[in-house]
């Protein structure tokens, strides 16, 4: 039996209010949606709880009868049995997917398979599709037309009455647009003058009418900014610090020549120009990895004192590499939950980490993306991909705010240039040369760094949905064929140093640089 919404509201638990920004957004959400407009990007910085927004809309839709069922697309397991919590709580109907429910939730890799039903589904029901984490759909690749999952949005989306898109970093490391999506096209006047053309969104939700010469820009909805955020108490002041040091010697034996070569740097990026070391093999080291993972634990320890719940993620580049960052905090000493795709038990113990005091987390995929665990206030991030939307989803796994007490949370890595210049912009909410697709059919999309795919552009397979945390092997990750490399680090040639590999050797002279982020209005 179906409850009236009266009754159903007295039987809702009690739940914080709607902070303000989630008030405006909803207004604007329930103003906007209509035959004419039946598409919502929110926009909002990750951790500003945008879930939440997804589900009260949900509510006041079923409510006011204009929708029947909500579906709910997310990237992973853990997201979307969160998000079908979220939606069951807020709205008080059942959301699991069976008979007598109003609504159901799926990934984005069970979505083809289903897609018929789902069509069925839209031809009978008025539905509210959500699709969170909305980058992870392509709408148009350079020209060879969108990728599976934005296909199937597609192809879904002329059944379905509304679409709410939800993302924290709405933009494709490759350089494509997204479905369903309002973008505005760019041209020059006469002037030279960038003029912006209002391009329909009955055109947007197919790639043919992408397809011309020129660029667009995003247009969302509704936008909550990182910084907007901070000041509102909403998320925490991101500290970011990058580890380097002065004296970096590099040894390499060429067995063609049968010469010993020595080269001297004084930074991590300047080790980096080296054709024979990459950033890929740089965080798997063990001095590296054990220097961030001392100043992570030392920031994690202060924090502790104050707050014993306060935990801290570590990003790993594979699961292998996982397991040592495991090993070597438990040989420290520290209590260690370790969650990968290889682990039939690790949503589980995902979900016991969440609300235990166990103190780290280690990860590669399952928990970078739209994983809500707001006690996580340190970070240090050891995976090999460099895109400035996979490093602004690992930061936002620690920067929700719990209480009035929590105001700042941390977050370590390599001093490498590239991830220097994304932690400066992070107070650029959408960077216009992200928010920028080119229409042209020659766009070479940007790589994730050193040949390493980003997390949004390869689907994983129905049968494996944490994907990412597959070793990523390329031809870039490791060191120049045909030869023999050593790396040593310290502040003089002479210094003593610690051995961590048969051909690798470290000083602990590390030194760590803070970046300060310009992050108030």
């Amino acid at each position: 039996m179906i409850l009236p919404p009266a009754s159903r509201d007295a039987q809702r638990p009690s739940l914080p209010p709607l902070r303000p920004w989630q008030s405006a957004c909803l207004q604007k959400a329930l103003t906007t949606l209509s035959r004419a407009h039946p598409h919502f990007l929110c926009q909002a910085t990750p951790g500003a709880g945008k879930m939440r927004v997804a589900a009260e809309l949900a509510r006041a839709l079923i409510r006011r009868g204009d929708i029947d069922y909500v579906l709910y697309c997310g990237p992973t397991r853990a997201v979307v049995q969160a998000a079908i919590e979220t939606l069951q709580t807020v709205t008080g109907h059942p959301m699991h997917g069976q008979m007598g429910a109003a609504g159901a939730g799926m990934t984005y890799q069970a979505l083809p398979g289903r897609l018929d039903a789902l069509r069925r589904l839209g031809q009978r029901h008025r539905v509210l599709l959500v699709w969170d984490e909305s980058h992870h759909a392509a709408g148009t690749l350079g020209g060879e037309g969108p990728n599976q999952w934005g296909s199937t949005l597609m192809a879904l989306e002329r059944h379905v009455t509304y679409t709410l898109a939800l993302s924290g970093t709405p933009w494709r490391t490759d350089g494509s647009c997204m479905p369903l999506l309002r973008y505005l096209e760019v041209v020059d006047d006469d002037k030279g003058a960038a003029a912006r053309l209002d391009v329909p969104e009955g055109a947007i939700a197919g790639s043919a009418a992408l397809e011309t010469s020129g660029s667009q820009i995003l247009q969302p909805d509704f936008v909550y900014t990182l910084q907007e955020a901070i000041r509102d108490g909403v998320c925490r002041y991101p500290h970011v610090q990058l580890v380097d040091n002065r004296a970096i010697e590099l040894s390499s034996f060429h067995p063609r020549t049968g010469r010993q070569e020595t080269h001297r740097y004084v930074s991590i990026p300047q080790l980096l120009r080296h054709p024979a070391i990459d950033y890929g093999s740089l965080v798997r080291l063990d001095a590296p990895m054990q220097r961030l993972l001392a100043l992570g634990t030392q920031q994690l320890n202060t924090l502790r004192h104050q707050d014993p719940s306060a935990a801290g993620l570590v990003i790993a580049a594979d699961i292998e590499h996982a397991e040592a960052v495991t090993q070597q905090l438990e040989a420290d000493g520290h209590e260690v939950c370790l969650v990968t795709s290889r682990d039939p038990l690790a949503h589980a113990r995902l979900n016991a980490f969440r609300y235990a005091s166990t103190p780290w987390i280690v990860a590669v995929g399952m928990v970078a993306e739209g994983v809500d665990i707001p006690r996580l206030r340190v970070g240090c991030y050891l995976s090999h991909i460099r895109t400035e939307q996979h490093l602004r989803q690992v930061l936002g796994r620690i920067i929700r705010r719990q209480g009035e007490r929590d105001s700042d949370c941390f977050f370590y890595a390599l001093n490498d240039t590239r991830l220097a210049q994304m932690a400066r912009r992070l107070s650029d909410d959408l960077p216009q040369d992200l928010a920028t697709v080119s229409m042209s059919s020659e766009t070479t999309p940007p790589t994730g760094g050193h040949g390493a795919p980003p997390p949004d552009d390869s689907p994983p397979t129905p049968h494996a949905p944490d994907l990412s945390d597959a070793p990523a092997e390329s031809p870039s990750d490791t060191a120049s064929a045909g030869s023999s490399v050593s790396v040593t680090m310290g502040t003089s040639s002479s210094e003593a140093t610690i051995s961590v590999a048969p051909d690798v050797a470290f000083s602990e002279s590390f030194f760590e640089r803070l970046i300060a982020l310009r992050l108030t209005p």
